[in-house]
């Protein structure tokens, strides 16, 4: 049984199954649409592509988080507490927003309306994204048009199902002009879809699954602009990349003295390590500049192909000094 074929099937037929229960998403601009570039959304709606299997796979991870958090839910006694994937509309324009989960009332059972929005990851962020923020911002705005007179809050729950790790970004509430920044923008992306203003790209960490990347003026080189989220994780692998150069050197000077005491071949134990030492025996390696002087006609026979690989370079800005 080959299940490859069927499952690349399927799986585009999950993703279609998914995108059906939020209704046709060219008649309304969206929450997610709000916090996304307007380049994608507008091709999106102008020339719909579908993404890689690879791609949707990484999509499923979202709607199976959000069914493993509705379970726990479930099982601790807290489903009449909330409702999922409720729609929310704006009282005169096609702007919605479908919300993961509703609360109604606090687990003690304190009446409150508290959104949150699942966000599944690979590897929780020291920070919760901007666009997650802005997408959370503006479901509390509709909200807000739906419950006038009532508080309301909202939460950010990332979970990373390789790690079995979850993280809530908390205490988020309803800000008018957060919302008015962002009902603008919601507004701009529908004049975009009218042919009234240009769909103007922005960079963001969610271009790694964009299909419409290739020929985006924004992505193009040699440079582009680095969205915050981004910069923020460069800055942290320069950082660590310079404590490994670091570490490396103080690793050569221990191990020579270890060698100094142990010599080369040796076997040791405390109460927190063991240390051993043991010698490997050279080894025969062909030579190419050899083989290349002395047998030219055979060099050419004996060569293979080395896979080439991604280069990742992070550096320090050096900022100048008057």
């Amino acid at each position: 049984m080959n299940l490859t074929p069927f499952f690349e099937t399927a799986v585009l037929a999950l993703n279609r199954n998914k995108s059906a229960e939020l209704g046709n998403r060219t008649q309304y601009i969206g929450s997610s649409d709000v916090s996304s570039c307007a380049r994608k959304v507008y091709l999106q709606r102008k020339n719909p592509t579908t993404p890689s299997v690879s791609t949707l796979l990484k999509f499923s991870r979202g709607h199976i988080a959000e069914t493993l958090i509705e379970n726990i839910f479930e099982a601790g006694g807290v489903k009449h507490l909330f409702d999922t994937q409720v729609e929310l509309r704006h009282p005169l324009y096609p702007l919605k927003a479908h919300v993961d989960f509703l609360f109604y009332a606090d687990f003690d059972g304190t009446p409150e309306l508290h959104v949150i929005e699942v966000k599944s990851v690979s590897g929780i962020p020291e920070e919760p994204y901007p666009q997650w923020e802005d997408q959370l911002a503006f479901q509390l705005g509709l909200l807000q048009f739906k419950y006038p007179d009532q508080k309301i809050g909202g939460s950010i729950l990332a979970i990373d199902l390789n790690a079995g790790q979850v993280h809530q970004f908390n205490g988020y509430q309803h800000n008018d002009s957060n919302f008015n920044y962002l009902y603008c923008r919601a507004l701009y992306l529908l004049d975009c879809l009218e042919e009234k203003e240009q769909a103007r790209p922005t960079v963001t960490h969610l271009c790694s699954y964009c299909s419409y990347r290739t020929d985006c003026p924004a992505m193009t080189l040699p440079k582009v602009d680095l969205p915050p989220e981004i910069e923020a994780l460069a800055n942290k692998y320069a950082q660590l990349n310079v404590t490994k150069s670091k570490a490396e050197k103080e690793m050569k000077s221990i191990r020579q003295e270890l060698v100094e005491f142990t010599g080369p071949v040796f076997k040791g134990r405390s109460n927190t390590v063991d240390l051993l030492v043991s010698y490997v025996e050279p080894t025969m390696i062909v030579d190419g500049s050899i083989v290349k002087k002395e047998y030219p006609d055979i060099y050419p026979g004996v060569l293979k192909e080395r896979a080439g690989y991604t280069k990742l370079e992070c550096k320090s800005v050096k900022t100048a000094t008057a």
